[in-house]
């Protein structure tokens, strides 16, 4: 999880070129008298985000979607449109829906350009693929192409994430544009267990990532665990870093032409300076590699991971 920076075009821009685009009289007309109740939202989540109380953003009776006699929602109404806005033309990579789709490029690629990093700005790790709605769309449907709402996420958060909606027994999620963590060292990583590959004749080694106790937090330290848990970060990253170090690092370690000859005290200093090394590279200090070469940087000895079955 780090900041990324917010967009540089509101919901002034871009819900009147979504309306723009819609064919049915009626359908407009009532999407443009909705205009001033979608911008209202808009400045009460800037509020509520600023006070920490996002959770609080009430869903006005104007936005509701009917149901029918049995319960299902009323596919014809109107209100279904907000979230058309989002499916039809503001994510459509179509040349005839250009003015729109822009917006949507331009979350991705200035989520990219602002900051130098491709990476998701939820697990750190995979590349920015899609655009995801913070608050669900599914819910609150007068967000659907509220930039403030849209952030850019790899394909694994985005559907990990689905529609979660914090209340009052749920925290709200880390927001990417408005909560900044890049300061706090929050991740950790520890060594699970070591099992024989029989086959392979070697160990395989898996480790567990996750959110260490903080004494001082600008954010809650509970939104920070329930990012992680409900992402599913450490599946997300577990997996490169266990590849990487079964596969690549503990082979390093085991060779004299390369990390092999090196005393305990220098491959711990070795693991110290490529962490840093990370970091000045933009990584960032919560990097799953910056925490795994900041564990072994700790360690004493080495052997444990030079040892092959007997």
């Amino acid at each position: 999880m780090f900041k990324k920076p917010l967009p540089d075009f509101t919901i002034q821009d871009t819900y009147p070129v979504c309306i723009n685009y819609i064919d049915d009289a009626s359908i407009k007309q009532h999407m443009v008298d909705m205009q001033d109740h979608i911008y209202s939202q808009s400045e009460k989540y800037l509020e509520l985000i600023h006070q920490s109380k996002l959770e609080e953003l009430d869903i006005p009776t104007i936005f509701k979607i009917p149901r029918d006699e049995n319960g299902k929602i009323i596919k014809t109404h109107k209100n279904n449109w907000f979230v058309k806005l989002y499916k039809y033309y503001f994510s459509k990579n179509e040349q005839r829906y250009v003015d729109a789709n822009q917006f949507y490029n331009r979350i991705k690629l200035d989520g990219v350009a602002n900051c130098n990093s491709k990476r998701c700005c939820y697990c750190n790790n995979h590349k920015i693929e899609v655009v995801d709605h913070f608050l669900p769309e599914s819910k609150y449907n007068f967000l659907a192409v509220n930039p403030i709402n849209l952030v850019p996420s790899c394909e694994e958060c985005n559907d990990n994430k689905h529609a979660y909606s914090p209340d009052d027994l749920n925290p709200v999620l880390v927001h990417p544009y408005f909560d900044n963590i890049d300061h706090i060292n929050w991740l950790e990583v520890r060594l699970n267990e070591r099992v024989e590959d029989i086959s392979e004749k070697k160990y395989i080694y898996s480790f567990e990532y996750f959110v260490k106790d903080l004494d001082e937090c600008p954010i809650s330290i509970e939104r920070i665990i329930k990012t992680f848990e409900e992402l599913k970060i450490n599946n997300n990253i577990n997996f490169d870093a266990q590849n990487f170090f079964n596969t690549e690092l503990i082979y390093d370690l085991i060779d004299p032409e390369e990390l092999g000859d090196l005393s305990n005290e220098d491959l711990a200093l070795h693991f110290s300076k490529k962490s840093k090394r990370l970091i000045s590279q933009g990584y960032g200090i919560n990097h799953w590699k910056v925490a795994l070469y900041e564990m072994l940087s700790n360690y004493s000895d080495f052997n444990y991971f030079k040892e092959n079955p007997s």
